[in-house]
């Protein structure tokens, strides 16, 4: 069982960032999610490359997460999407012509621009994979003018949306391979878009489907924890993909973190594939004890390989100027 920690502080102080990844390793995890924002690596490359090594140094592999790109993906910071506010003829358009705030996926140039992202990233970094973050499911039918060329059968757009979006996902995760054919796929969804876990599980470029088990920001109770991560479990397993399930180890006051073990025995009692949680995140009573009491959690999981040994380098060019975009 693989465990992987949501790293979303910043790389700014390299021995604050080596300290982290010491007690991230030491907690049995043995790789990292970071979350990048559009114009993050563009201002702060250096930064960024030397927190990259410093996880491989620690024997951490890292899983880039795009945040907010398109404003389609989740992000830890409420950033909007540059591309978006550039591009306002992308918008998601409404039957009543009214713009939503995120870029329609079936734009070409949306689609050429988001590939050659992640193409250059996988081709500049020491990246171990992409993570595709609860991808905004089509809430709006969109009645774009390019969804209204694709399909001129109005009756039809709102499955068509659908159709869409697994295509573009799939068409996303293939560029990952082509990238980099070891680089793994991922994409984690809320408990309520479960119901795609069927479709996305047939995409023969993504590796692994994860659910975020977030009961007390969902106003759930925590027994649903098992019951999410049993159908996450059950539909990924039929198609030989792997799962993933998040512990929700944030926003957590002093009642929640009381009953964080009866999640994580939930959780682990779906017996998924990986397990996934965050270090020192957002809004916590006590950071410092929900972080200790996550260190004592991990600990019941089976190792596979020792904290102290470490992964091979993911060999990488250097650094070239990027071209704009």
């Amino acid at each position: 069982m693989d465990i992987t920690v949501a790293y979303f502080h910043p790389f700014f102080h390299p021995e604050a960032v080596k300290r982290d990844f010491e007690h991230i390793r030491a907690s049995g995890a043995n790789g990292i999610v970071y979350a990048i924002h559009e114009q993050e690596e563009q201002r702060w490359p250096r930064d960024f490359e030397r927190g990259l090594r410093l996880a491989q140094d620690a024997g951490l592999k890292v899983y880039l997460s795009l945040g907010r790109f398109g404003n389609l993906f989740a992000g830890p910071i409420f950033m909007p999407s540059w591309y978006t506010f550039r591009h306002p003829q992308s918008l998601v358009k409404d039957r009543h012509g009214r713009a939503h705030d995120m870029t329609c996926f079936n734009h070409e140039s949306f689609r050429s621009w988001l590939f050659g992202e992640v193409d250059y990233y996988l081709h500049t970094y020491p990246l171990n994979g992409i993570v595709i973050d609860e991808l905004r499911v089509p809430d709006v039918t969109c009645f774009c003018s390019v969804c209204r060329a694709l399909c001129p059968d109005i009756t039809d757009l709102q499955h068509f949306r659908r159709r869409s979006m697994i295509d573009f996902l799939n068409e996303l995760f293939s560029c990952v391979k082509r990238a980099n054919s070891q680089a793994k796929t991922s994409i984690a969804l809320l408990p309520q878009d479960l119901g795609l876990t069927e479709e996305l599980a047939t995409m023969p470029n993504l590796d692994t489907i994860g659910c975020h088990l977030f009961w007390q920001l969902l106003g759930a109770d925590v027994s649903l924890v098992e019951t999410w991560g049993q159908q996450l479990v059950g539909a990924v397993k039929q198609q030989g993909k792997r799962s993933q399930l998040w512990l929700q180890n944030f926003n957590l006051d002093e009642a929640d973190e009381q009953v964080l073990d009866v999640a994580f025995s939930g959780l682990l009692s779906a017996e998924p594939d990986d397990i996934a949680c965050y270090y020192f995140w957002r809004n916590n009573a006590n950071p410092e004890q929900v972080w200790q009491q996550t260190r004592g959690l991990l600990r019941r999981i089976p190792r596979r390989q020792l904290f102290w040994q470490t992964l091979p380098r993911v060999p990488v060019p250097d650094l070239a100027p990027k071209e704009g975009s």
